[in-house]
């Protein structure tokens, strides 16, 4: 086996003690290497798991090793077929294979291991730790591989040094000072070259995981479009061309968590895509319509929409990708993204951020917050005819990064939307029915938690239909309503003699010549609409008749009424605009709002009566809408009218 060699470094506190504190001898000291008079030190490491030939080199002559505690400048040597384990304090486990070399030197106030030649691998053991953490770093002939807590393999050959990562994060440091990091899964190598990443690039084939509508597929070679069985779907190959007609598509490459929503309309043709170690390169060429693509939060992920270009997402994020007639229109809901072109322009868009992409290069924008804005605080109420764009607002400083986590679950366990914006707003659509949930961190710290609840208002629910009775009887009926009065229901008891019709009378109290209303029926109960009689006083009494009309008698004195206007609505009652209402520069509002409580439209507070009414005139936000707000027994509810045909806006 060709020869190689690494260094690696241990640091731990108190793994080499100083003369005046070291520790007694006993089975876990070895004997110091440079002075034989000084105390002893603890040990370096451990040899144990010994197969075939092994040799222990100590001041210079050579043993076959045996099982036992390791010091400074101690050599262990494997022949062929042969290999040993080293233990340290920590647990750690560095395996020497085959053919191989490892001198344990210092270095500072660390450990340093020299492999000369020969496999090894590093990884963290079953064995309790009897001492501190061990952080480690390897010194080959063409750099440093700093190691950390991560688990890997090194081979060491005579042009270079390649470093497999199995766990955790590695960093190389080539002899001229360049760093590189490596991932789980990946691969690099040290060479006279410096540090380099190796990439073993894996064929990742698109699968269609969901899909409504009509979808057609159009093979590499083929001539025409054939509808696909989004349940039958097959495997998309690099040259196949996808597209959707009236429905949606989601696709995800095989084994990935990256996600891909093709809207209506949108055909895309599928590229070369390929996964290095943690890394993965998605080739989907926007031909028209638009993509959705959602990347996992804290992993970088490369997008080729086409026309040359590269979206690169280091953290992750949500980004929308529409074909325009310029170029291509992104859009980074969440996220940063670096965008390349094929000129070799770069530029970065923030989340929160879109971009025109097309001849002229690249042009980042910010987006403005939308006209109707939620609180990030929890149990908000919003009603409205359908989806509704909003934007949810936290305190903060704008042009620093936050990370927003929205999904339907409170947990948040699966978010929708997970990723890096920088303004203190997020906008989003918020459902016709169903809820959102939300929070804000700046770094670690959680700076804002909300929900909002959403589905459509149910106009007339608090006012129509109110029916009150109004029984004969000595007693007088006191009734309280809001905005109008209600309809009423007049009841009385079945004479004993036949009676072919009754007659009700109305009276204002006080005035018996002429009755307000009157109604003949063949029934022990009348009827008044809505608004017959007003608030006020009144008697009331039936006149009993026979099949002539003629009067037989009466159903007892006269009974007393009393309407009063007493606002106790439980929720806002919105008389004005209604849905669909002609939009305007100014447009009307009218309604009754719920005792001590305060209510404005569009941001502008409005003045209520002393019975709780309210009317003015506020103009509409934008897309022709009034968005009334009212805070009740701390809830707070807001509720959406749309202006013009349809509610357009």
């Amino acid at each position: 086996m060709t020869s190689r060699t690494f260094i690696l470094t241990l640091i731990a506190t108190g793994l080499l003690g100083c003369p005046e504190h070291a520790a007694p001898v006993d089975a876990g000291t070895v004997t110091p290497v440079v002075d034989a008079g000084a105390p002893p030190t603890r040990a370096a490491a451990t040899l144990e798991k010994l197969t075939g030939t092994v040799t222990l080199t100590r001041k210079g002559v050579a043993n076959a090793a045996t099982k036992g505690p390791l010091q400074l400048q101690d050599i262990v040597e494997t022949a062929e077929a042969s290999n040993a384990t080293l233990v340290f304090p920590d647990g750690r486990e560095i395996e020497l294979g085959e053919n191989g070399r490892i001198e344990i030197g210092s270095e500072g106030d660390g450990l340093l291991l020299n492999v000369g030649q020969g496999i090894v691998v590093s990884r963290q053991g079953t064995a309790a730790p009897s001492g501190p953490s061990v952080q480690l770093s390897l010194d080959t002939p063409y750099g440093l591989v700093r190691v950390g807590s991560a688990g890997l393999s090194v081979n060491v050959t005579g042009d270079e040094t390649t470093v497999d990562v199995l766990a955790g994060d590695v960093t190389l440091v080539g002899r001229e000072g360049g760093t590189l990091s490596l991932e789980a899964g990946a691969a690099g190598s040290l060479s006279k070259k410096g540090a380099n990443r190796k990439v073993t690039l894996e064929p990742l084939t698109v699968l269609i995981t969901q899909g409504t509508g009509r979808i057609e597929l159009k093979k590499k070679d083929g001539k025409a479009f054939t509808v696909v069985n989004p349940k039958k779907a097959p495997a998309l190959a690099a040259g196949d061309t996808l597209r959707v007609t009236n429905g949606a598509v989601a696709l995800t490459p095989e084994k990935s968590d990256v996600r891909v929503t093709l809207s209506p309309g949108t055909e895309v043709g599928i590229g070369e895509s390929v996964r290095s170690g943690g890394a993965e390169d998605v080739a989907l060429d926007v031909k028209k319509g638009q993509l959705v693509v959602a990347l996992p939060f804290g992993k970088k992920r490369t997008i080729r929409p086409g026309d040359g270009v590269t979206l690169v997402a280091e953290q992750g994020g949500q980004v929308s990708i529409v074909r325009g007639k310029n170029g291509l229109e992104l859009s980074s809901t969440v996220g940063d993204v670096v965008v390349t072109t094929e000129t070799g322009q770069s530029v970065t868009v923030k989340g929160g951020q879109t971009a025109s992409i097309g001849k002229a290069g690249v042009e980042a924008k910010d987006v403005t917050r939308e006209a109707l804005q939620l609180p990030t605080r929890q149990g908000v109420r919003l009603l409205h005819p359908g989806q509704e764009r909003v934007s949810l607002v936290w305190s903060g400083d704008d042009d620093k990064g936050y990370r927003l986590q929205l999904g339907t679950d409170a947990t948040l366990a699966k978010p929708l939307v997970d990723g890096i914006v920088h303004q203190t707003f997020f906008n989003t659509l918020a459902p016709a029915r169903g809820a959102l949930f939300w929070k804000v961190l700046d770094g670690e710290t959680e700076v804002g938690r909300g929900s909002v609840s959403c589905g459509p208002e149910k106009i007339g629910d608090e006012l129509d239909g109110i029916t009150n009775e109004v029984p004969a009887g000595p007693d007088k009926t006191v009734i309280y309503f809001q905005d109008k009065p209600p309809a009423l229901t007049f009841t009385w008891k079945t004479p004993e003699k036949p009676v072919a019709e009754y007659l009700l009378k109305v009276y204002r109290a006080g005035n018996l010549s002429a009755p307000v209303q009157e109604r003949r029926v063949s029934t022990t109960t009348a009827q008044l609409p809505h608004g017959s009689i007003g608030e006020g006083k009144y008697q009331w009494d039936v006149t009993w008749l026979d099949a002539k009309g003629t009067p037989i008698g009466t159903a007892g004195k006269m009974n007393q009424l009393e309407l009063n206007y007493d606002n106790a609505v439980r929720s806002l009652v919105i008389k004005a605009p209604r849905n669909g209402d002609a939009p305007a520069a100014k447009v009307a509002v009218a309604g009754i709002a719920p005792m001590g409580v305060k209510v404005s439209a569009n941001g502008q507070a409005l003045a209520l009566d002393a019975k709780a009414r309210f009317s003015g005139q506020v103009t509409p936000l934008g897309g022709n809408r009034i968005a009334f707000r009212v805070v009740l027994d701390g809830a707070e509810t807001i509720i959406v009218r749309w202006l013009g045909r349809g509610g357009a806006r």
